[in-house]
């Protein structure tokens, strides 16, 4: 058998995510479907404990994302998807920071002003959300990237 036959559908999208680098600019932009908020308020970062999922981020520490709308931009998606996921009012401060592990999904720095945390509203999706400091993120269960674009996104602020 040729092994040039043998390469499965996920193979070739391993493939096509690893190629794709966070400052590259010269491959196609890949259209996203969903986008994601990593929210900064006076170096306390947004994070929501995620239920009912049915994945891996069950009961684990995540950003709000969501789906991004016709027409819509991936930074004004992770603008409405903060709002409402958690009652956040934010502004996209950064370009996409691209995962290569999540293709089609924008991450977005996001910043916000509003200390009134006793606003915080989660949807149905989280059991709570709250501001955290990169200290207070290590005594969390943390989905596998969060640290990691919570340092992306530092670096583009």
């Amino acid at each position: 058998m040729d092994p040039r036959e043998v390469i499965s559908e996920a193979a070739i999208w391993d493939l096509a995510a690893s190629l794709i680098t966070e400052d590259s600019e010269d491959h196609e932009e890949q259209p996203y479907v969903a986008a994601v908020g990593i929210v900064r308020c006076h170096n306390k970062w947004l994070l929501g404990l995620a239920k009912d999922t049915n994945d891996d981020r069950e009961l684990t520490w995540v950003m709000p994302g969501g789906g991004i709308k016709p027409g819509e931009t991936p930074e004004k998606a992770a603008e409405r998807e903060v709002r409402e996921e958690t009652g956040v009012r934010c502004h996209a401060v950064s370009s996409i920071i691209k995962d290569p592990r999540k293709p089609g999904v924008a991450f977005v720095a996001c910043s916000t002003n509003s200390t009134d945390w006793s606003k915080l509203e989660p949807n149905h999706e989280f059991i709570t959300v709250g501001f955290f400091t990169t200290k207070e993120l290590k005594g969390l269960r943390l989905y596998h990237n969060v640290k990691e674009m919570i340092e992306r996104a530092k670096r583009k602020m």
